[in-house]
């Protein structure tokens, strides 16, 4: 931990000498327009003195250009708070000096040297070490000047006192923001050292989801194998009952085998190794096989299924992709209308094709819209009716994909409709 400390406090004093020096330029730019104005109105009333004033406005400028040159440095951006004390103490020199020079007005001093301090305090984030000595400077220079016969119109002491109290201000400042400036890249390092370990840890989940699912795929496949066998007569004649009860082992088998390569798929897809085919894929004979697969999932008697088979609409897509996304979306519009019809049907949208699941079942309700497409994400009546959540998460990243999208519209109580977009083929 201290030594974690360290590396945050050097990584902060790093900074600050960067962002010090590199705000040189734009500062010196502006203290050279301000010093450029105020030789305009000490112009106006003392143009005696334009020549001293032009002397030390010139090296102020050379002063200002030396320091902007060496801040461009890499060897001086590592000592830019040094750098640019250094800048300020000269530049208080270069206005004390001419003060003295003239026994000028001890109250514009005053001003001069305050509108240096508190511009340094707000422009650069050098934190109290760098602003004391600066304010320091401001007091000192204050101090010659009037030693060297400045000529003061108000109270000595109460010139010290203004100029004592906003250095200390300017120094209490510039700590403070230095403090929290600070607290911000502690932060920083703290939410990025979370970020990292929530990283390793949803990769940890995707190489543990990855590895258990192919470990149950095997075996199962190897069931639903032998049950096809069996129920076809491979290994004699079965009585019928047996054969009904081997027919739901084989169906509730290959349902939870969707499942685990849904589970693989979203950890390719969230390990970023997930790859599609693209290709045109024609949309009836895909129908076709939707209604075998649909038919003996719905409430015989209570669900109808109607589709539109004989559309000759193309989509480009990922024929197996495709097809995982239509399974999930009938499983889901089989699984909650307990009543009423399921309609699979496609129409052409532009340059798209829109592939819709209707229901007239129980419906979302508008709370849960939000969330639906997130993984593990479930409804009060998903969480009812059995489920991981996956299928809808997964259905939504592979249309993205293959270049589409998933949307749905729902009204509690009466029914879904999801909309799956795809490209057209081009004519």
């Amino acid at each position: 931990m201290i030594a974690h400390i360290s590396d945050i406090e050097a990584a902060f004093a790093e900074e600050t000498n960067r962002l010090t020096a590199e705000r040189l330029p734009i500062s010196a730019v502006a203290f050279a327009v301000v010093f450029a104005a105020a030789w305009v109105i000490e112009h106006q009333t003392h143009p005696d003195r334009d020549f001293t004033f032009a002397l030390v406005y010139g090296a102020q400028l050379l002063t200002l250009c030396v320091a902007v040159v060496l801040a461009r440095q890499h060897r001086w951006q590592a000592r830019g708070r040094a750098l640019v004390v250094t800048t300020f103490i000269v530049l208080f020199f270069l206005i004390g000096l001419y003060h003295a020079l003239l026994r000028a007005e001890g109250e514009v001093l005053v001003m001069a040297l305050l509108y240096l301090e508190t511009g340094a305090m707000v422009l650069f984030p050098w934190g109290w070490q760098g602003q004391l000595p600066v304010a320091l400077a401001a007091v000192t220079t204050y101090s010659v000047a009037v030693l060297c016969g400045e000529r003061v119109a108000t109270p000595l002491a109460l010139n010290f006192l203004g100029i004592g109290a906003i250095s200390a201000l300017a120094v209490a400042g510039a700590a403070f923001m230095a403090r929290q400036r600070l607290a911000f890249l502690r932060q920083a390092v703290e939410l990025r050292a979370a970020n990292t370990a929530l990283a390793e840890a949803n990769q940890s989940k995707n190489h543990f989801l990855a590895g258990v699912s192919h470990e149950l795929r095997t075996p199962l496949n190897i069931v639903v194998g032998y049950t096809d066998l069996l129920i076809e007569g491979h290994f004699g004649t079965l009585p019928h009952e047996v054969s009904e009860v081997l027919e739901r082992v084989a169906r509730n088998t290959r349902s939870l085998v969707y499942l685990i390569n849904d589970l693989l798929d979203l950890s390719r897809i969230e390990a970023g190794r997930l790859s599609v085919q693209l290709a045109p894929v024609k949309l009836a004979p895909l129908f076709a096989e939707m209604v075998r697969f649909v038919e003996p999932k719905l409430r015989a008697g209570a669900v109808g299924f109607r589709v539109d088979a004989s559309n000759p609409l193309a989509v480009i897509a990922d024929r197996d992709r495709l097809e995982q996304i239509l399974i999930n979306l009938l499983s889901n519009a089989a699984k909650f209308t307990p009543h009423g019809e399921i309609e699979l049907r496609a129409r052409a949208v532009d340059d798209r094709v829109a592939i819709e699941v209707t229901d007239t079942g129980v419906g979302i309700d508008p709370t849960e819209l939000p969330k639906l497409f997130e993984p593990f994400s479930q409804g009060l009546v998903g969480r009812q009716l059995g489920g991981v959540g996956i299928g809808l998460s997964l259905s939504w990243r592979l249309a993205q994909a293959m270049g589409g999208e998933l949307s749905v519209t729902s009204q509690a109580g009466r029914g879904s409709t999801f909309t799956l977009r795809l490209p057209a083929p081009r004519a």
